[in-house]
């Protein structure tokens, strides 16, 4: 089972991005005219299921990261539950991610959205500082 879970989480991957690319692409109109409003409908629900999927994908990494050394000590059959469920992620992708999210997730994360919110501004605006900065050449620093 080792080499399935690294195998699943890099397939889930690319499948996201090739979901995402095609929801992201605005669907053609007739006689080459402005998409209909019924296409533009289902694009929207198309991506309101991507980012569900990629809520869920990066909410996993993170657990993952964090606490899989650790839950794998305690629980038994933990690389077959892992498997299962990328597996279950994979074959149902947006109609199994979106209830994940919403009563899940969701619920989770919504008291902390205040606090959250300028913590994520804040790293975000170091970040381009940072980037700014690495941009300067040395000569001008020293």
């Amino acid at each position: 089972m080792p080499l399935v879970v690294p195998a699943l989480r890099l397939f889930m991957v690319f499948m996201n991005v090739y979901d995402t690319y095609k929801t992201l692409k605005i669907p053609p109109g007739r006689k080459g005219g402005p998409p209909s409003i019924k296409a533009m409908t289902q694009r929207k629900r198309d991506l309101k299921g991507c980012l569900a999927v990629w809520v869920v994908w990066c909410c996993l990494a993170a657990y993952e990261r964090t606490f899989d050394r650790f839950v794998s000590f305690i629980v038994p059959f933990y690389s077959e539950i892992k498997s299962v469920t990328l597996l279950f992620l994979l074959l149902t992708r947006a109609k199994g991610a979106e209830p994940l999210y919403l009563h899940i997730l969701r619920p989770l994360i919504k008291p902390y959205v205040d606090t959250l919110d300028p913590l994520l501004d804040l790293a975000r605006d170091i970040g381009d500082f940072l980037f700014a900065l690495s941009q300067v050449p040395l000569n001008y620093v020293l």
